[in-house]
């Protein structure tokens, strides 16, 4: 017997990187000062905490240097369904120490360096292999600001602010960050997709394979993740994203 989960996206072409990183103050804006001793200091903040902010600030930690990653929600945002990696995905976990922990629960699919991962469990991953104070939870940004130092001025919907010397955008689709760089708005590309995680309470009964169906304007199809998951999806054209869910 299966059971699934499953959620709903419509997809955008964003003219932004994953990742915007911003040192000192590239935009002409009014400059504040920002010395205040209420003022939390920051060498390296990260706007985001999803998979690619914590995997950023992996990266950094292996490497020594601290960083803050600030998200908005009050947990990790472990919803979502899985995502297929590919041989160049394996070798940045390998490089940030957490790859083969995660090889050993997923299929290896055709016999290639190629998995099905559950984005929850990556993601609970790269936060188990960071520091305990890492991760700064409901911080809501409303105001960002270049300081009179060249530092830049982060305020949250709580009324406390940060300044940091290094500011790196992980902050996805809606990205403040982005915005205040100068990002033009990522614009609808035509495509809206279902997405699910399917679990076997006895064992999934499928060959670790990716299986497609495409027809006119419309592609499916699933991806066994482990002995007791599969990953299935429907991607088809749409003129309009529908409303946001």
């Amino acid at each position: 017997m299966a059971t699934t989960t499953s959620s709903f996206m419509f997809l955008k072409l964003s003219t932004s990187f994953p990742c915007h990183t911003r040192t000192g103050s590239l935009r002409s804006s009014k400059l504040i000062k920002a010395q205040s001793s209420d003022v939390q200091k920051e060498h390296v903040v990260i706007v985001g905490g999803g998979i690619a902010g914590l995997a950023t600030a992996l990266s950094l930690h292996r490497l020594g240097v601290r960083s803050l990653v600030l998200e908005q929600s009050d947990s990790l945002r472990t919803g979502g369904t899985s995502l297929t990696l590919f041989k160049n995905g394996w070798s940045v976990l390998d490089s940030i120490g957490v790859a083969n922990h995660l090889r050993t629960q997923y299929l290896e699919i055709q016999g290639q360096e190629v998995r099905a991962v559950e984005r929850r469990v990556l993601l609970e991953t790269l936060a188990a292999q960071l520091p305990p104070d890492t991760i700064q939870y409901s911080s809501r940004l409303v105001k960002i600001e270049p300081s009179s130092n060249g530092d830049t001025l982060l305020e949250f919907t709580n009324g406390s602010k940060l300044l940091a010397q290094i500011v790196i955008g992980c902050d996805g689709i809606r990205s403040p960050i982005a915005k205040w760089m100068g990002f033009s708005e990522p614009k609808f590309v035509g495509h809206c997709a279902f997405r699910g995680l399917a679990s076997y309470s006895d064992g999934q009964p499928f060959q670790p394979r990716v299986n497609y169906i495409y027809g006119k304007g419309l592609r499916a199809g699933y991806v066994p993740v482990s002995p007791t998951k599969v990953y299935w999806f429907i991607c088809f054209n749409s003129s309009s994203p529908g409303p946001y869910l």
